[in-house]
C-alpha cells in the first residue's frame, strides 16, 4: 500500500480534479486520502454544494477517504489553509505522497521559493514595502524576485502559491511525504474553458446559474448523477439568500466581535464594522472595504470569520483530530492501517470528537455552528443539528 494524499476544495468536482488524481496513482499512489474544505472554502465563501455530496463526489472518481478539513484552516489565508491540511495528513501517519496541482508543474522551483520565503532578509523586505503601501502578496513576490530571482515566478500564481506553503509545512514537519507537483491542464485558477474539456471551478460556479446542462460537459460523467439529485433535492447554495444572511449578522455584531476574527491587523475591525453599517448589500460591503493594501479575498475571509465566530487563535493551533466525511473500500484499508500508525484520534463523529479536550470541543462547536448557518442558506434549509446527525458517505465499490 503507497498512500497519496490530496488537499482540495472540490466546489465542484471537475474533470481536472479527476486528472488530478490519475496522475498521482500514475506517481505511485495506490490508495488517496483528501483532505477537503468542509461547508466553507478559501475564497472565504460558502461552498456551492455541502461537503457531504462533495465528498460523495470524489469518492466517485478516484479518491479513496475524505477528511474534513476545519472551517479555521479551510477559509483562511494560503499559509493556514496549508498548515492545516498538511498536518491532518501528517496526523494520519501513513502518507507517502502528497499530491497538488499548479501552474508551473516545477518542483525544482517551487522548493527554491519555499526556501525563499522563510529566508529572515526576505521576511524584512517584506516589512518595509508593506510599510510602503503595497500589499502583502506583491511585497513578498518582490522581495523574493530581489534576493532569489526566478523563485519569485511561483509567488505570482494562486495555485503555485498553495503549492509553495504545502512545501513550507512539509519543511516545518519535518515530514517524510514526498511532494508530487502536477502541472494544471486547460483553464487557470479563476479562467473560463481551457482545452481538452476542461474549466475552472470558479466558471463553473457561474455557469452553474444557467442550470446543470450548462456544466455537465467539464464535470466526470460519474458525478452526474450526484449533482442532478443534490439539484433536485435543493442542496445547493442560494446565493442571494447567503448574502442577505451574511449582511444581517455582521451588522449585529459590535466592533469588539469584529476585533476577535483572525490576522486582524491596523485597525482593520473599524473598517468592517463601519461598512457593516453602510452597506446595503454584501458586494457593497465588500467596496467599503476595498483598499489597495488589502486583497478582495482577504476581506471575505475576515467577514466570513466575523460572521461564524471564528476565533483568531482557532487557525494557530494544531487540528486537534481527524473527520471523517466519507471512505469506499480502500479508503476502509487506510483507516485501518491509520488505526495503528495515526497521531491524531479519527471519527466520523463530531459529537465524540466534541469529547476529547477543550481544543476538540472548541473546533466541533465552531463547525456545528457554522454548520446550521450553511444549512439555512441552501435553497432548500436543513435544521439545526445537521452536523451532528449526518452519516458520512460509505461507498461499498471504490473506482478502479
Amino acid at each position: 500500500m503507497r498512500i497519496g494524499g490530496v488537499v482540495a476544495e472540490y466546489n465542484p468536482f471537475h474533470n481536472g480534479h479527476a486528472y488530478q488524481l490519475m496522475e498521482l496513482r500514475r506517481a505511485g499512489a495506490t490508495h488517496i486520502a483528501v483532505v477537503m474544505s468542509g461547508n466553507f472554502v478559501q475564497r472565504g465563501e460558502p461552498a456551492l454544494l455541502d461537503k457531504w455530496t462533495r465528498a460523495e463526489a470524489a469518492l466517485l472518481c478516484g479518491a479513496d477517504l475524505i477528511l474534513e478539513l476545519p472551517l479555521p484552516y479551510g477559509a483562511a489565508t494560503a499559509e493556514r489553509f496549508a498548515f492545516g491540511a498538511v498536518s491532518l495528513l501528517e496526523g494520519l501517519g501513513c502518507v507517502d505522497l502528497l499530491g497538488f496541482g499548479c501552474e508551473s508543474g516545477d518542483l525544482p522551483v517551487l522548493q527554491r521559493a519555499a526556501r525563499a520565503v522563510e529566508d529572515p532578509e526576505v521576511y524584512e523586505a517584506v516589512r518595509e514595502r508593506m510599510a510602503g503601501g503595497i500589499s502583502f502578496a506583491a511585497a513578498r513576490e518582490e522581495a523574493v524576485r530581489e534576493r532569489w530571482g526566478e523563485a519569485g515566478d511561483a509567488l505570482r500564481r494562486p495555485n503555485d502559491i498553495l503549492a509553495v506553503e504545502y512545501l513550507r509545512q512539509l519543511g516545518r514537519l519535518g515530514s517524510p511525504i514526498r511532494p508530487v507537483a502536477v502541472a494544471r491542464k486547460g483553464a487557470g485558477h479563476d479562467g473560463g474553458i481551457g482545452e481538452d474539456g476542461f474549466a475552472s471551478a470558479s466558471f463553473l460556479r457561474a455557469r452553474w446559474e444557467d442550470g446543470l446542462e450548462a456544466v455537465l460537459p467539464y464535470l466526470p460523467q460519474q458525478v452526474h448523477g450526484v449533482y442532478k439529485q443534490a439539484r433536485a433535492e435543493g442542496r445547493v447554495l442560494d446565493r442571494e439568500r447567503w448574502q442577505w444572511m451574511e449582511l444581517s449578522g455582521l451588522r449585529a455584531l459590535s466592533i469588539e466581535a469584529f476585533a476577535q476574527g483572525p490576522d486582524l491587523s491596523e485597525g482593520l475591525e473599524n473598517r468592517l464594522y463601519a461598512a457593516s453599517r453602510q452597506a446595503g448589500n454584501l458586494s457593497e460591503f465588500y467596496s467599503l472595504c476595498k483598499a489597495k493594501r488589502y486583497s478582495h479575498a482577504r476581506m471575505r475571509r475576515l467577514a466570513l470569520a466575523a460572521f461564524l465566530g471564528v476565533e483568531g487563535d482557532l487557525c494557530r493551533l494544531p487540528p486537534p483530530y481527524l473527520r471523517v466525511l466519507g471512505f469506499n473500500g480502500r479508503g476502509r484499508e487506510i483507516l485501518a492501517k491509520a488505526a495503528k500508525t495515526a497521531r491524531l484520534p479519527i471519527s466520523h463523529s463530531l459529537a465524540r470528537l466534541e469529547q476529547l479536550g477543550d481544543a476538540a470541543a472548541r473546533f466541533a462547536a465552531l463547525e456545528a455552528k457554522a454548520g446550521d448557518q450553511y444549512a439555512l442558506g441552501l435553497q432548500s434549509p436543513r435544521p439545526c443539528g445537521w452536523e451532528y446527525t449526518h452519516k458520512p458517505v460509505i461507498l461499498t465499490k471504490a473506482k478502479d
